[in-house]
């Protein structure tokens, strides 16, 4: 077998299964696409493709943030948008369900407009 290597464009290391973020985006931008179901699997694949390869350091509202590999900070305004959802509840709602479900774990910061996520 040979030796596997992840790419820098890559969002996640699957030894058989490559995600794009080109691909993520374009299924953002495609409204055809039916979001609001119950399996979670557009809000996953979104948070993937937000997710960090390593430590870096983020400035928010005069408040810098690590964020260590496989987590992401953004507003939940901003989340919101690419979740395609038009309220703060629906956008945190979405969270908790793929939090229930273990597929991540989330954090709401700076008196609830930031979401941190891994």
């Amino acid at each position: 077998m040979s030796e596997y290597t992840l790419e820098i464009k890559q969002i996640v290391d699957y030894p058989r299964c490559r995600i794009y973020r080109q691909f993520v985006q374009a299924l953002i931008a495609d409204r055809s696409i039916r979001v609001s179901g119950g399996s979670g699997l557009f809000y996953f694949v979104v948070l993937c493709s937000y997710a960090n390869f390593r430590t870096s350091y983020k400035r928010i509202d005069g408040i810098s943030y690590t964020i260590y590999p496989g987590e992401w900070i953004m507003s939940v305004e901003e989340l919101s948008r690419y979740f395609r959802t038009r309220f703060r509840r629906q956008t945190l709602a979405a969270l908790e369900g793929l939090q229930k479900k273990g597929l991540i774990s989330f954090l709401v910061l700076g008196h609830g407009k930031l979401v941190k996520f891994k």
